[in-house]
């Protein structure tokens, strides 16, 4: 009997060991659990104005590692969660399928979370509030303290979401789509924001109170598909359904600031493992001069040099497809990719596997933002300063030849001056001391 029982004792360690790395997994024949979804907000101050970085968290039972999903330009959180046949192109629905949960963020700037003026809509402020909602994650005010956050972002949100693992190292694990240290600038921005419009005279964006610097997509699928889709792994449907859900803000002095902010030597301390995943035929990220997405062996060479000496980079390339890979029919390939990078990372904070979702909470509308009398005026001012840039770029894009197209080897020293102007400007207006004098 004694003898039995010091078997047992030694047994304790050896158990808790195969409890503590066990996902939670429901016994043949029971009912699968429920993933619950709920809004949720975490405050942030910027420019002086307090509001909501907003999103949708969605929690598997017993999980206790966390996949935090940031959306791209003129996204907001429905990118990674997409309403239009789920089963095939929301990320976060088969995330939460293999045990983790999700938090789909609208970023500064888009969707339900604060939209501040312009001038404190930068990229830096962008992932200064990423960084705030990792800490809520961990921290426990959204409910739980998730013991393990990767961060999963594509395009502009994984300029982000890179920059803030590198800034702040505060993540297990970094996922990066539609992404690679080699932006297009200027195939890029034409195609991108050469395709917005002014939000302001846009009726779905009506009572934000935005100022002339906020833009979204050109209204109809065109402006949608013409860069941002490889039209031939397409739906219509999807299309469709993306300009009429997904549609949103974003803002010129985010993109101006993203153009001249040192993203690639934000990275160059980071260890934690990194993923990128890009789709070949990626015209913003991938082609003359943005990154190899010929194969994911040269992909993952070229983004190593970006990353700390030796950290664990991987890269995979997904045939045939575009900017927006997680909305094109090769959808599930590359979910599979990032989930079995996730799983070999994270795996032990896993819960209940196989759940059913639960009901979908309705999206808040967004409200305007109250920012104080001082940061208005210096916010007019500098609007009154960027507006000629703005509308010099505007009629500069369609007069260059070879502009926008990704065969090209043309670039535009006009459009980097201009961007460099705008960011410029920021710093002019509302530098650290102007920042620390507003309150954040």
């Amino acid at each position: 009997m004694q003898q039995s029982r010091r078997m047992g004792r030694a047994g304790i360690p050896l158990l808790a060991t195969i409890l503590a790395t066990s996902v939670f997994v429901a016994p043949a024949g029971a009912t699968p659990g429920i993933t619950e979804c709920r809004n949720v907000v975490v405050p942030v101050t910027v420019g002086g104005a307090t509001g909501p970085i907003a999103g949708t968290l969605c929690t598997p039972p017993g999980a206790k590692a966390v996949q935090l999903l940031v959306s791209g330009w003129t996204y907001n959180r429905g990118y990674f969660d997409f309403g239009y046949q789920p089963e095939t192109y929301s990320y976060a629905q088969a995330a939460n399928r293999d045990g983790y949960a999700t938090l789909a963020i609208d970023r500064l700037g888009s969707g339900a979370s604060l939209h501040p003026l312009s001038l404190f809509d930068t990229f830096e402020a962008d992932v200064r509030t990423v960084h705030e909602v990792v800490s809520a994650l961990r921290g426990g005010s959204l409910g739980t303290a998730f013991s393990s956050v990767a961060t999963v972002g594509h395009s502009v949100g994984a300029a982000v979401v890179a920059t803030e693992a590198g800034k702040y190292h505060d993540v297990g694990a970094l996922v990066t789509t539609g992404f690679s240290h080699a932006y297009n600038y200027a195939n890029g921005y034409v195609s991108a924001v050469g395709r917005d419009e002014p939000a302001v005279g846009d009726p779905r964006f009506a009572g934000l109170a935005l100022d002339p610097l906020y833009v979204t997509s050109d209204p109809g699928t065109a402006g949608r598909s013409g860069s941002l889709y490889y039209a031939p792994n397409a739906d219509p449907a999807v299309v469709a359904y993306d300009d009429e859900h997904l549609r949103d803000t974003d803002n010129l002095v985010e993109g101006a600031t993203f153009s001249t902010y040192p993203v690639n030597d934000s990275t160059r301390t980071l260890d934690v493992p990194v993923l990128d995943v890009a789709g070949d035929h990626d015209p913003l990220f991938c082609g003359l001069t943005g990154g190899p997405c010929s194969s994911s062996a040269t992909l993952a060479e070229f983004e190593k040099r970006f990353y700390a000496p030796g950290a664990p980079v991987e890269a995979y390339v997904v045939l045939h497809t575009g900017h927006d890979l997680t909305l094109e029919k090769t959808s599930p390939e590359s979910t599979a990719r990032i989930l079995e990078f996730v799983d070999a990372h994270l795996g032990q904070g896993r819960g209940a596997t196989e759940t059913t979702r639960g009901p979908r909470p309705p999206l808040p509308r967004p409200e305007p933002a109250q920012p104080s009398a001082p940061a208005t005026l210096l916010s007019t001012a500098f609007v009154t300063a960027v507006q000629p840039l703005a509308e010099a770029y505007d009629k500069a894009v369609p007069s260059v030849p070879g502009l926008g197209d990704q065969t090209s080897v043309y670039s535009n020293p006009a459009a980097a001056a201009m961007l460099a102007e705008v960011s410029g400007l920021v710093d002019q207006f509302a530098g650290d001391a102007v920042q620390s004098s507003l309150g954040g």
